[in-house]
């Protein structure tokens, strides 16, 4: 296996980010990763540093960043490749898939809804572009690793502004539902006024159906004829924060019903 950083810099490195959550969150499946490709090193520190490099610039240029992103891959790819040019092209991919795949993990931990969703979609689009065998595993390994909520604005120093924010109660605050309601308010199915969470619909008709339709796909509701086979429905919160009633009831109505309701297909959008 190649070896780029020499055991001074490794060592001088970890040194440097050793408190650094986002170079634990690293160290803890980088060995693996690292072990998986066969000629071309990439140890945690290395990859802490090529990390860096992206979400500096993310950080300097902010949305201006989007058209830069395919480039972004190109030329780290081209970098490793001039390293050693016998490599295989799979290992140089995965290589980089892998600097991405942790950039993709910072930037998903904000609460900005650019970064947590926008930015996020684009990178993981220029990931499946340039595919690696097995891609969508090693993507899924490394956004599966802890990061605490808000490191990426604590690392841009910025907090969301008010009307960007995707604030929840604890019991319905997770990272699923951050995004997807990120989502319904980017395509005005739902919107945020005065802290109080409103559903405007697909048509703009606002039904409770779909809602509860909806939030059955955030919460992995489940329906079969015994019931929910998925996870606990939190009702209570959920009719509490849209100031509905009965969305459990809502949600049965929708999956009972003899066929598929028309903006259904409009809301699965949404989860692809």
């Amino acid at each position: 296996m190649n070896q780029r950083f020499q055991p001074a810099e490794i060592k001088r490195v970890s040194e440097q980010y050793a408190e650094n959550e986002l170079y634990k969150a690293i160290c803890t499946i980088g060995t693996q990763l690292e072990y998986e490709l066969k000629e071309f090193g990439l140890c945690p520190e290395e990859c802490i540093i090529d990390v860096y490099e992206l979400l500096s610039m993310i950080a300097e240029k902010g949305e201006n960043i989007l058209p830069e992103i395919d480039n972004l891959w190109l030329r780290k790819e081209n970098e490793y490749r001039r390293y050693d040019r016998h490599i295989d092209e799979n290992e140089i991919r995965k290589a980089v898939g892998i600097v991405f795949g942790f950039t993709i993990l910072a930037i998903h931990s904000s609460r900005h809804r650019f970064y947590n969703y926008t930015l996020t979609e684009k990178f993981m689009q220029v990931v499946a572009i340039h595919k690696f065998d097995g891609w969508l595993t090693t993507l899924e390994e490394i956004i599966s690793v802890h990061l605490p909520d808000g490191w990426f604005d604590t690392f841009i120093n910025e907090e969301p502004d008010e009307d960007d924010a995707i604030k929840l109660p604890k019991e319905l605050n997770t990272p699923r539902a951050r995004k997807y309601f990120a989502k319904a308010i980017d395509v005005e199915y739902m919107r945020i006024d005065n802290n109080r969470y409103l559903w405007i619909g697909t048509n703009n008709k606002g039904t409770t159906s779909e809602l509860a339709y909806f939030l059955g796909r955030v919460y992995n509701y489940v329906h079969t004829i015994n019931g929910n086979a998925g996870e606990d429905f939190p009702e209570e919160s959920l009719n509490n924060l849209f100031g509905v009633k009965r969305l459990y009831s809502s949600l049965t109505q929708v999956y009972n019903a003899q066929k598929p309701q028309r903006w259904r297909t409009q809301i699965d959008a949404l989860f692809e």
